[in-house]
C-alpha cells in the first residue's frame, strides 16, 4: 500500500455571519412563493391576536362602567355590547390559530425541501470530490455534516424564522395599538428595547465561537465512534479498551464543554429581558395609575395596556431564546458550505475512449501525494494491448500509486501516461475509468443481496451471468449454502462472510463487467492457498486477450506474466519475464527464494 496524505486539522475561525447569512438566504430564494405566503400568513395571525386585547380591554371598560353604574342606581352592564365584542374576540383568536397552523405547515414544507435538497448535493459532492479531499475527511465528521448539521440547519430555519417573523410583526402591530391608548406609556416601553438588543448582541458575539467549535467537537466525536464500532475487534484483540475509552472522553468532554458554554451565554438572556420586561410593568403601573386618577384613559385600557406591553416584550424574549438556534443554524450551515464548496474533480475533457488498440504506455511518470515527497519518480515502461504486467515490490514503494495514476485519481506532477500515444488526460475520465475494472486488496461490498453486490459490475447482467461469474471464482459453492443463496443478505459491515468470501465476491463482480484493463491488486491476498490456485485458474482464463496489472505479494503467482516490474521507491530496479529476473539473481531472486523457504518451514 502507498502512503496516505497527511492529515493536517485546519485552524479554528469564527463563524462568518455575514457569509453564513448569504447561504442561509441562497437556500431560501428557491422558495419565494411559499415564503410570501407565510409571512402573509403571519401578518394575518399576528394582526388579529394584536386587535383582541384592544377588544377586551373595551369589554373589561363595559363591565367596569356598568358595575359603577348598577352601585349607583344609573344603569346596568351593556349586555349586548359585551357579547358582541367578545364574540369578535373569540372569532379573531380562531382566524388567528388557523393562520398561525398554515405558516408552520408552509414553512415545515420549505425546511424539509431544504434538507432534502442539502443531503443530496452533499453526497452529489461526496461522489465527485478528488480523492485528495476524500481522504481528508474522516467519515464520522461528513456523517455529522450531511445528518446533524443538516437537521439543525432545518431546525433554526422553521423556528427562528416563524419566531422572528412572528417577533417583527408583533413589535410593529403592538407600537401601534400601544400608541393609540397612551403615547407617554409607551414611549416608557419602548425605551427599553435599545437596552435589550444590546444586551442580546453583546451575549451573541461572545457565545457564537462556542456554536462552531461544538459542532466541530460533535463531528470528531462521531468519527471516534464509528471507527471504535466496526474497529472493536481489533481493539478488544490488543485490550485498548480503556486507551479507546480516554480518547473519546476527551472528545466528549470538549463537546460537552463548548455545549455548556455555548448554551450557558446564550441563556443569560432570558433572565435579562425577564428583568426588563418586570420593569417595564412596573413602570406602566404607575403611570397608568396616574393617568386613570386624572381621567386620562380608562380602567380597561389599562388592563388592555398591560396585555400590550406583555406582548411587547414577548417578541423580544423569543428572540433571546431563539438566538441559540439560530447560532447553531448559522455555525451548521457554514459546516455545511465550506463542504460544498470543495471543488470538484476537474474532467476537463469530454473525448471519450472505448477501446485499447496498441497498449499503454508511463513515460516519466512523477507523483507526490505531499508537495516535494515524491512517491513515483521518473517511472517509464510500456505495456501492449494483452499483455500480463506484474508490479512487486515493498510495502510504501509506490505499487499501487501507480494504478491509482492509470484511473487517474490523482493528477501526476510531471510526465504523461498514454494509451494508443495518447496521454489520456485528452480523455474524459469516466470514459477512461470505463475500461478498467478492479479488485483491491481492501474489499467493498454493500449491504444487500450477493446477487446484486456481484451485478454491481454489470447492472444489466443476467442472472445466469451473475452464477456464471461465481462460479468463475468458485463462489457458487458457499453461495448456495447460505440461508437464502443468491439471494442472501449481507449485513452492513458485511462480516456475515469471511473476508476471503469477500474477495471472491469482488472477484465475481469485476469478471462479470467485462474490462478490457484489469487491475488486481493483492486480489487474493485474504485466501487460503488452496482457493488461490484454483481464483489463480479462473484468472488466468480472464485475462486472456486482457491488458492486466497484478500487484502480487506471493511471487508464485505471477510466474506467468509477460513481464515483471520491480519497484523500490517509486522506481524501477528491475523488469523482465520471471526467468530473466532469476538470471539476475537480484531482489526478485532472493525474496521468491525467502519465500519458497518460509512454505517449506
Amino acid at each position: 500500500m502507498s502512503p496516505r496524505p497527511l492529515k493536517r486539522k485546519p485552524p479554528e475561525k469564527p463563524v462568518d455571519n455575514k457569509k453564513a447569512i448569504k447561504n442561509i438566504l441562497s437556500l431560501l430564494k428557491d422558495h419565494k412563493i411559499r415564503l410570501i405566503l407565510t409571512v402573509v400568513c403571519a401578518v394575518i395571525s399576528t394582526v388579529f391576536t394584536i386587535i383582541a386585547p384592544l377588544l377586551i380591554g373595551r369589554a373589561t371598560t363595559i363591565i367596569f362602567d356598568g358595575i359603577n353604574n348598577i352601585i349607583h342606581h344609573t344603569g346596568s352592564i351593556d349586555f349586548d355590547t359585551l357579547f358582541h365584542l367578545l364574540t369578535v374576540v373569540v372569532i379573531l383568536y380562531v382566524i388567528s390559530s388557523v393562520f398561525s397552523y398554515l405558516q408552520s405547515f408552509l414553512l415545515v414544507k420549505v425546511s424539509t425541501k431544504i434538507s432534502y435538497d442539502l443531503r443530496e448535493r452533499m453526497i452529489d459532492k461526496i461522489l465527485h470530490l478528488p480523492m485528495d479531499k476524500v481522504e481528508e475527511n474522516k467519515r464520522g465528521d461528513i456523517l455529522s455534516r450531511v445528518t446533524n448539521d443538516v437537521d439543525s440547519l432545518q431546525h433554526g430555519i422553521t423556528q427562528s424564522f416563524i419566531q422572528l417573523t412572528t417577533a417583527v410583526i408583533t413589535l410593529i402591530g403592538v407600537f401601534i395599538m400601544m400608541l393609540t391608548i397612551n403615547v407617554w406609556m409607551t414611549l416608557a416601553t419602548v425605551i427599553l428595547v435599545p437596552i435589550a438588543f444590546l444586551l442580546i448582541r453583546a451575549m451573541t458575539r461572545y457565545s457564537q465561537k462556542y456554536f462552531l467549535k461544538q459542532l466541530v467537537f460533535k463531528g470528531s466525536l462521531n468519527a471516534q465512534i464509528e471507527e471504535t464500532f466496526t474497529g472493536h475487534d481489533i481493539i478488544r484483540a490488543f485490550n485498548q479498551e480503556e486507551i479507546s475509552m480516554e480518547k473519546f472522553e476527551e472528545d466528549n468532554e470538549n463537546w460537552f464543554g463548548h455545549e455548556w458554554k455555548s448554551q450557558f451565554y446564550s441563556s443569560l438572556n432570558g433572565p435579562l429581558m425577564n428583568f426588563i420586561s418586570n420593569f417595564t410593568y412596573v413602570v406602566v403601573a404607575v403611570m397608568g395609575a396616574v393617568f386613570v386618577l386624572q381621567r386620562a384613559i380608562a380602567v380597561g385600557d389599562i388592563l388592555a395596556f398591560f396585555q400590550y406591553t406583555q406582548s411587547f416584550n414577548r417578541p423580544i424574549q423569543q428572540i433571546t431564546r431563539v438566538m441559540s438556534q439560530i447560532q447553531t443554524a448559522m455555525a451548521a450551515s457554514e459546516r455545511i458550505f465550506e463542504f460544498l464548496e470543495y471543488e470538484d474533480e476537474e474532467n476537463p475533457s469530454d473525448k471519450s475512449i472505448s477501446e485499447i488498440k496498441e497498449g499503454i504506455e508511463f513515460e516519466n511518470v512523477s507523483f507526490g501525494y505531499v508537495p516535494n515527497e515524491k512517491i513515483i519518480k521518473n517511472l517509464s515502461f510500456k505495456v501492449k494491448k494483452g499483455q500480463k504486467i506484474a508490479i512487486i515490490g515493498e510495502t510504501g514503494a509506490g505499487k499501487t500509486t501507480i494504478v491509482k495514476l492509470l484511473m487517474r485519481f490523482y493528477e501526476i506532477d510531471s510526465g504523461s501516461i498514454k494509451i494508443d500515444g495518447k496521454d489520456i488526460e485528452e480523455y474524459d475520465k469516466n470514459s477512461l475509468r470505463s475500461l478498467i475494472g478492479m479488485v483491491l486488496q481492501d474489499s467493498w461490498l454493500f449491504s444487500d443481496t450477493i446477487s446484486n453486490n456481484i451485478r454491481y459490475g454489470n447492472l444489466d447482467a443476467e442472472e445466469s451471468e451473475v452464477i456464471d461469474a461465481a462460479r468463475q471464482v468458485y463462489a457458487d459453492n458457499f453461495i448456495r449454502q447460505s440461508s437464502d443463496g443468491y439471494e442472501s443478505v449481507l449485513n452492513e459491515d458485511t462480516d456475515n462472510i469471511s473476508h476471503g468470501q469477500k474477495q471472491l465476491l469482488t472477484i465475481a463482480r469485476t469478471i462479470l463487467s467485462k474490462k478490457e484493463v484489469l487491475i488486481l491488486d493483492e486480489a487474493t491476498s485474504s485466501v487460503d492457498t488452496r482457493t488461490e490456485k484454483l481464483i489463480q485458474k479462473a484468472m488466468d482464463k480472464l485475462m486472456e486477450g486482457k491488458t492486466s496489472f497484478i500487484i502480487a505479494h506471493r511471487l508464485s503467482t505471477i510466474r506467468n506474466a509477460d513481464r515483471i516490474i520491480v519497484i523500490e521507491n517509486g522506481e524501477i530496479i528491475e523488469q523482465g519475464t520471471h526467468e530473466e529476473l532469476l538470471a539476475l539473481k537480484g531482489y526478485y531472486y532472493n525474496t521468491l527464494n525467502a519465500q519458497l523457504k518460509e512454505n517449506l518451514c
